[in-house]
């Protein structure tokens, strides 16, 4: 079930019918939802999907190229069995987007430029020499903020200057998480929208047919529960020393409130 970010979708709609070269930075904290407005923008269109990995160059290149080969035995385009190398696989993206509307979405882009490190250079290029003459709609998405703002869009970036849009994504507000559930009182929502923070994977734990006391112990106390380890993987997902988080953490729940 889909809900909310019209307005997203809508400015997503909006540059993909100008129908010439666009490069849009999709970003926002991780469980925000990236994928799934990418995904629900991308029904009906033509386009490539490429999921980044956290491993290295070939395997990354190993997924971008079946994506972009799967595609393109779809239009009927014949292409090799692979492709040897990101150079490569892109001439083929400038091809197939020559005359026609194509969206090429690379979803966690920083796992891509992690495992290749001329990534960003390289598209770069391609942009400057290529892609401006084609049809393709580039969408670069990222959790990692620090990432995406300072590597993607900040000035020492190769991508600098690139970008036709951006867009930063961020949790539902209370008025659209109003829309998720059916069964909850006013009170309720309030709780419900101050434990998940309006994320919405967090949103779509919450079962509105039971009760918060029950959603909070089925949810977040039950040690088998998806969001009972979620905060620890966080900090070690987007921290670079979890130890003196996971210490603060610990002590402000234990009481300690104030500076000292």
């Amino acid at each position: 079930m889909f809900i909310g970010r019209e307005k997203e979708l809508q400015t997503l709609e909006k540059i993909y019918k100008k129908d010439s070269f666009e490069c849009v930075v999709i970003y926002g904290r991780r469980r925000v939802g990236k994928t799934t407005l990418i995904n629900e923008f991308l029904k009906g269109k033509k386009a490539i999907f490429f999921p980044g990995i956290d491993s290295n160059e070939k395997q990354n290149l190993e997924i971008f190229g079946n994506s972009i080969m799967n595609y393109a035995h779809s239009q009927g385009v014949v292409t090799g069995t692979s492709f040897k190398d990101f150079q490569e696989a892109l001439d083929m993206i400038a091809i197939l987007a020559k005359d026609e509307r194509m969206v090429l979405a690379i979803d966690e882009y920083p796992y891509v430029a992690n495992g290749y490190s001329g990534i960003s250079s390289l598209l770069a290029s391609f942009i400057d020499h290529k892609f401006l003459n084609t049809k393709l709609m580039l969408i670069l998405c990222g959790s990692s903020l620090s990432f995406m703002e300072n590597q993607v869009l900040g000035y020492q970036s190769p991508l600098y200057g690139r970008r036709t849009a951006q867009m930063k994504i961020k949790p539902f507000t209370f008025s659209e998480c109003k829309k998720y559930y059916r069964n909850f009182s006013i009170n309720d929502m309030a709780v419900v929208y101050g434990i998940t923070g309006g994320i919405p994977l967090y949103m779509s734990k919450i079962n509105d047919n039971k009760s918060i006391e029950e959603n909070i112990k089925e949810q977040f106390l039950d040690t088998s529960a998806y969001l009972f380890e979620e905060p620890a993987n966080l900090i070690k997902q987007e921290c670079r020393e979890p130890m003196q988080y996971n210490a603060i953490i610990k002590a402000i729940a234990t009481g300690s409130s104030k500076i000292s």
